[in-house]
């Protein structure tokens, strides 16, 4: 089992409009969703479990970064990793810094 997970920045996790997110990932499918509060910061992510992560990570496109109206919104906050069942399975998909290097499927 493969968890793709949306991570957003604890500096813009209070701000972040969940319910926006959740609309748009629901018609593909429902994440967990794990907020916790540390020290003052909210840790914000969106877990998508998965067989086929290659697959879930292509539908997820159209509907958060495909879409010029809200790549914007996201982009710029999130951080979205894949992970496998052990800990050298982590793919970075992307991140708020356009200079990480990212992996790919």
């Amino acid at each position: 089992m493969y968890c793709i997970s949306f991570q957003i920045q604890p500096k813009f996790a209070r701000e972040f409009d969940r319910d926006e997110f959740l609309r748009r990932v629901r018609p593909v499918r429902s994440p967990e969703v794990d907020a916790i509060e540390e020290k003052g910061k909210l840790f914000l992510s969106f877990n998508f479990f998965t067989e086929f992560p290659a697959q879930l990570w292509q539908e997820l496109q159209p509907p958060l970064f495909a879409d010029a109206g809200y790549a914007p919104k996201l982009a710029p906050y999130c951080v979205v990793i894949c992970e496998g069942e052990t800990e050298d399975e982590c793919l970075l998909l992307h991140h708020f810094d356009s200079n990480e290097k990212l992996d790919s499927f």
